[in-house]
């Protein structure tokens, strides 16, 4: 299994994004999901919105492959001056917490998102926050 980088995303200061590193996940030359690296440490990355997203096709999951992908981020993270990273996902969404606890990822806590932000408006009410020491 292999990251493949995929390309920069730009930053965009209007929705406060900063830049980003992204790269496929891909296992026996086929492309089975995505992994992305936030560039920046801003308040609302560390508590809501995550330094790291990775998704992997419904029909590749259970594989392993999030947590491989992870593993080949931290890496790369630490090449961008990362000492740690703030990852964030849904708390019903089992397998990310999974994949988190894999890679030695700690649970800090458990926060609401606020209403004007981009995760609100898609119907994430609250969010898991953890640490990953890299």
């Amino acid at each position: 299994m292999e990251l493949r980088w995929s390309g920069r995303s730009d930053a965009d200061p209007v929705r406060g994004w900063v830049p980003s590193e992204d790269f496929a996940i891909v296992a026996a030359g086929v492309v089975v999901g995505a992994i992305v690296l936030r560039l920046g440490d801003t308040e609302a990355l560390r508590r809501y919105g995550g330094q790291v997203g990775y998704r992997v096709a419904p029909e590749q999951q259970r594989r392993g492959y999030a947590t491989a992908a992870l593993r080949l981020l931290m890496p790369i993270a630490v090449s961008h001056g990362f000492a740690a990273l703030w990852i964030t996902c849904r708390p019903e969404n089992v397998a990310s917490r999974r994949v988190l606890d894999k890679v030695g990822a700690r649970f800090v806590e458990l926060v609401e998102t606020p209403a004007d932000s981009d995760l609100f408006a898609r119907g994430d009410r609250r969010m898991c926050r953890y640490l990953l020491d890299l």
